[in-house]
């Protein structure tokens, strides 16, 4: 399994226009290994330096958004997708996980990418 492959589990999750409310109470996305690496090759490719936290707001935010986005954390897929991760601002997909689901995808994650 790969890292895509994990991110295809889960749902698909559209925000409102213009808000980034998780980005900004969310702090410095954690990361595997492989998603580092994913993310350090993005920034060089892009010509993108790499961020430093900013209290409570994701390094990677801009004012257009996250400047991350195709390489963008686990933790950041998942976030209002899954019931202990709703989003804030009561924007839901079109089909929430169960948390078996959700379960069964945070094992995947941490036995297969830590």
């Amino acid at each position: 399994m790969q890292i895509d492959d994990l991110y295809h589990l889960i749902p698909d999750f559209i925000c409102t226009e213009g808000c980034h409310a998780c980005c900004e109470d969310f702090g410095v996305p954690s990361r595997t290994p492989v998603e580092d690496a994913r993310l350090k090759a993005f920034l060089k490719q892009h010509s993108i330096q790499q961020g430093k936290a900013r209290g409570n707001t994701c390094p990677y935010l801009v004012a257009t958004g996250c400047s991350i986005y195709p390489v963008r954390p686990f933790i950041c897929r998942l976030y209002g997708t899954s019931p202990n991760y709703r989003c804030k601002m009561e924007v839901s997909p079109l089909r929430l996980m169960h948390e078996d689901e959700e379960a069964e995808i945070f094992h995947l994650y941490q036995t297969r990418f830590f």
